[in-house]
């Protein structure tokens, strides 16, 4: 029973509760109630807050986006919670009259009607009318007005009752978190161990254990779960939403001394309160209260928030104790006392938003360092002078006087590029200003540098295992020239151009004429035990490889250093100590830099911490981009530390909203591109604000915007030779192996087009989560197709013992090549195995060398291909992963792809393992392709993608030049597959304009 009646005839009109609202107010703040007969109890029924009373109208506003957001500005998502369900959700838990409990958005009070102790009540709420309602209502209970993410109260909570206000969205831009998740955060800071969150939510909070893992983590962290299910959907009809799904959740704060309980997606169904009390709840308060000691003394030791507070408590007090006990700085324990009291008694501004507070308000760690300011600064020596100094980014007048103030005088950038001069650094800014002048210097325009030139002609390292001496040529000589005359550059050579012998002739000038304590050389796995390691052996050139944790201290200075950046992610933190102690005066060689093309990776936040301040950078890669311009980004920042030499000069910027391109303004105008995230989303709207896929493509636009600004950035950064300039003539050429399919071949395709569903779990398995399944649906049949187009006998459909169309074609090529080597790469080990059965039947009388990623590691490779190379006509069948780098293989001279990569630049990187500086023989690269099918949407992306990275190669081909260069008749591209919704709104792939009978 209540504190109040609820009178359940009581309806009142959506038109009439504002102004009724406004009338109970007026009577509470002037206290007239009793004067008109109004009782606290006609109170409790008939305000109704702010709910529903938006008075927007949808055909307003441009989107329903921009409605919702509008009316959650004026609502605050503010809906009280209906007294009956209040009632029944209390009856849930039977709280005793003991109990402390909390109501952090507690609105009019509707949860204290049911309370035992008024007195034992607490609470906050934003909306300064419903404070007053309930402070009317509930005089005893313990009401404050305040922002629920300014409360910080002191007395812990036995149970937390809440309706948080629904999907908004607080926290800041770069951590968002939504109200609803907020609330349960700050209720864990409220509860005691073993304690009760009993919350009403959207029925969506939490429901997908795909799609919410993250936040569903958070509270398997916090809480154990009780119970929770659905509420009626006219729950809240009184305010006008006749349908809103909602649910009921319990939760238990964690302790050791209670029973572990996962967080599920699973309801039960609505039930009486007394039956869900017996049997989900009393058992958990019984258990809490076998337990009770243990968990009291558990909550003194797992009170963080209050050990945070304690702590810095004590370190306040001691560090303003020392100041004024030092007569030195005695006279400012004033300013250290205020600086204390600024930090305690701020509140947010009623004008800011709560992102915005939280980015300026004063942290406890500013109060420590202003304090520990003050302190240090005792046994400082006064005088009166004012000089100009230099500090680590720029020039500040310093005054030397005891309450003199220091004006900064600007950045060392900001003066290199305005020409202006500081007194006595004339000389420092001089040498920036030729360095910067140099850095910006476009590779075409610069001149050769005879003492360079003189050292590269002489320069040479000889093989102890073969004794052959080896020099650079004319081509590579010019053009390390030119890279060693800067401090930051990139080399972008295609596959077999000579590139590790570039970068070692560069490692070890600057190791004789730059005052460089050691060269790290970064790559891949494949990079550095294939090639580098090998070579630097074979050389005798001193290096150190670093293995694990204890190699960095055994670090000598004057090695090259070789480390996987795989390692690096591991070592970050003692990789970057070791560059500190070396005072950054190190050259980084990153082999394979296209590494580092996600920004959001490991490897590329580790590369970027290590070594973004270093003296020397050189980034040795034979594409920096493989599917479009964007992942271009984390390399140059790389470089340039996103510095001057890396500026946003583009005046405007492009990006997709609501299917259309938007044009704004740059507000970063000849500034620095930002560090990480925001500094890529920058550089993809102003060069390229889409990305390629496999459909859509006839319609997608793949311009690039600003295209002067991002080739002007890339002639002063790369120097980029195809395989033709670096070796004087083109020894390949690329061939498109047409095929098509066979009857059953096409029947199986057609089932996998038109009755995907029907033949899905064959191949896939359901995640058991409905919505990840839909969302994995489109992805699964696009892979499926690709795999049947591998080889069409692996699906469960092929019922034909004929060998498939393509591997015929294969087998024809092989057949044609008898006497020769021949290397096939496929991406998938299990079509590896299936080719490698079909060629073993029909090849019993030639050698097959088989190698996979998963079988062969890396030294076994090499032997394999040493005995390969004894054959006369041996075929090397693998995965094209795992020939992808570091492997020379020049002897063999057909090659066949079955199965085409996302990127050229991938398959790329592996048939140009046959296709060496050294050599001799004209290769020939097959593409193996079937006609009508998926594998010509992709062989188009691949083209679409190669335009955008030749761009980043300075090289503009015309579509024509394009599919001359591949072999492919443009013809092929009529048949192109597309996507479509059906009647179902699901999303289905269609045949282009080819028929399939």
């Amino acid at each position: 029973m209540g504190k109040y009646k609820r009178d359940k005839g009581l309806q009142i009109p959506m038109e009439q509760r504002q102004r009724l609202n406004a009338k109970i107010l007026y009577l509470v703040e002037n206290h007239e109630a009793e004067l008109y007969g109004i009782t606290p109890e006609d109170i409790f029924n008939a305000y109704m807050g702010n709910g529903g009373l938006h008075g927007l109208d949808r055909k307003d506003f441009q989107n329903f986006h921009a409605y919702t957001e509008a009316k959650k500005e004026i609502e605050q998502g503010q809906f009280f919670t209906p007294a009956e369900i209040c009632e029944f959700l209390v009856a849930c838990v039977k709280p005793e009259p003991k109990d402390i409990i909390y109501d952090l958005t507690y609105g009019k009070g509707d949860f204290f009607n049911y309370l035992p102790t008024e007195s034992n009540i607490y609470g906050t709420e934003i909306d300064m009318k419903a404070v007053k309602i309930a402070q009317y209502l509930y005089p005893k209970a313990n009401l404050q007005y305040g922002d629920i993410r300014q409360y910080s109260p002191v007395l812990s909570g036995d149970i937390v009752f809440g309706n948080p206000p629904f999907h908004l969205e607080w926290g800041t831009k770069e951590a968002p978190v939504s109200s609803q998740m907020y609330y349960c955060k700050k209720a864990y800071q409220v509860l005691k161990n073993g304690g009760l969150l009993v919350l009403l939510v959207p029925e969506s909070f939490l429901s997908d254990d795909f799609s919410n893992k993250g936040d569903i983590e958070e509270i398997n962290h916090m809480f154990n779960l009780i119970v929770q299910f659905s509420l009626p959907a006219d729950a809240f009809k009184e305010y006008g939403v006749t349908s809103f799904r909602t649910k009921a959740m319990i939760l238990q704060k964690k302790s050791q001394y209670v029973t572990e309980r996962p967080y599920t997606t699973k309801q039960e169904v609505l039930k009486h309160p007394q039956e869900i009390y017996q049997t989900h709840v009393l058992p958990v308060l019984q258990e809490r209260r076998k337990n009770a000691a243990n968990i009291y003394f558990e909550c003194q030791n797992t009170d963080l928030e209050a050990k945070q507070k304690q702590v810095f408590q004590e370190k306040t007090m001691k560090l303003l104790f020392d100041i004024k006990r030092n007569r030195n700085i005695t006279h400012k324990a004033g300013l250290a006392e205020a600086i204390l009291q600024k930090y305690l008694k701020q509140t947010k501004p009623e004008e800011l938003s709560w992102q915005e507070w939280e980015k300026i308000k004063i942290q406890p760690e500013d109060v420590l360092r202003k304090l520990k300011g003050i302190l240090s600064s005792a046994n400082m020596t006064y005088r009166n002078e004012i000089r100009v100094v230099k500090t680590t980014y720029g020039f500040k007048e310093k005054d030397y006087r005891e309450n003199g103030t220091d004006m900064n005088l600007g950045s060392i950038n900001s003066f290199v590029l305005s020409k202006r001069e500081v007194p006595g650094f004339e000389q420092f800014l001089k040498k920036k200003r030729r360095e910067f002048a140099l850095q910006e210097t476009p590779f075409e325009k610069m001149k050769q540098d005879d003492k360079i030139a003189e050292y590269l002609e002489n320069w040479h390292v000889t093989s102890q295992m073969t004794g052959e001496v080896k020099y650079l040529n004319a081509v590579q000589k010019k053009e390390v020239n030119k890279l060693l005359q800067k401090r930051y550059a990139a080399l972008q050579f295609s596959m077999g151009t000579g590139k590790s012998l570039c970068t070692l002739a560069m490692a070890q000038y600057r190791m004789k004429y730059n005052p460089v304590r050691n060269i790290f050389i970064v790559g891949t796995a494949l990079a550095i035990n294939n090639t580098w390691e090998e070579i630097l052996e074979d050389y005798q050139i001193d290096f150190y490889r670093i293995r694990k944790r204890e190699d960095i201290k055994r670090v000598q200075r004057g090695q090259i250093v070789l480390l996987t950046i795989n390692l690096l992610t591991e070592l970050k933190r003692e990789m970057k100590k070791l560059l500190r102690i070396r005072c950054q005066k190190v050259m980084l060689i990153f082999d394979e830099s296209d590494a580092i093309t996600n920004g959001s990776s490991k490897r590329t936040k580790a590369m970027l911490s290590v070594f973004r301040k270093c003296r020397y950078k050189v980034l040795a890669t034979g594409t920096l981009t493989r599917n479009n311009v964007v992942e271009a980004a984390p390399q140059l920042e790389l470089l340039y530390n996103n510095s001057i030499h890396y500026l946003a000069k583009n005046e405007w910027i492009y990006r997709f909203k609501n299917g259309q391109m938007e044009k704004n303004r740059n507000f970063f105008l000849n500034q620095p591109f930002p560090a990480y995230k925001r500094g890529y989303e920058l550089f993809s709207y102003s060069y390229l604000p889409k990305k390629i896929t496999v459909f859509g493509l006839e319609k997608a636009n793949q311009d690039i915007y600003n295209a002067s600004f991002l080739d002007e950035l890339l002639e002063k950064t790369v120097i980029t030779k195809n395989f033709k300039e670096v070796v004087g003539r083109k020894i390949y050429k690329i061939y498109q192996g047409t095929c098509s399919f066979s009857e059953r071949e096409k029947e199986v395709y057609r089932i996998a087009v038109k009755e995907f569903d029907k033949i899905r779990r064959k191949y896939f398995s359901a995640c058991g989560n409905a919505r990840k399944d839909s969302m994995f649906r489109i992805l699964q049949q696009l892979l499926l197709l690709l795999k049947i187009c591998a080889d069409p006998s692996l699906a469960y459909e092929y019922d034909s013992n004929e060998i498939p169309t393509k591997v015929k074609k294969a087998i024809r090529l092989l057949q044609i090549w008898k006497y020769e080597k021949v290397a096939i790469g496929v991406r998938r080990i299990e079509v590896a195995d299936s080719y490698y059965r079909y060629l073993k039947q029909a090849f019993p009388e030639r050698q097959i060398f088989y190698i996979t990623g998963d079988k062969v590691p890396c030294k076994q490779r090499q032997r394999i291909v040493e005995k390969l190379r004894k054959t006369e006509n041996g075929i090397l069948l693998s995965t094209q992963q795992s020939l992808s780098e570091s492997m020379n293989i020049d002897d063999v001279d057909k090659i066949i792809l079955p199965e085409l990569h996302y990127n050229h630049a991938a398959m790329e990187q592996y048939y140009f393992r046959f296709i060496r500086y050294t050599s001799r023989n004209f290769k020939q690269v097959v593409f193996l392709i079937y006609e009508n099918s998926i594998e010509v949407n992709l062989l188009k992306m691949i083209l679409a993608k190669e335009k955008l990275n030749l761009f980043m190669k300075n090289q503009l081909l015309e579509n024509g030049e394009l599919y001359e260069r591949f072999g492919i008749n443009p013809q092929i591209f009529s048949l192109l597959m597309t996507t479509s919704v059906d009647q179902e709104g699901k999303l289905q792939i269609q045949w282009g304009e080819q028929k399939i009978s």
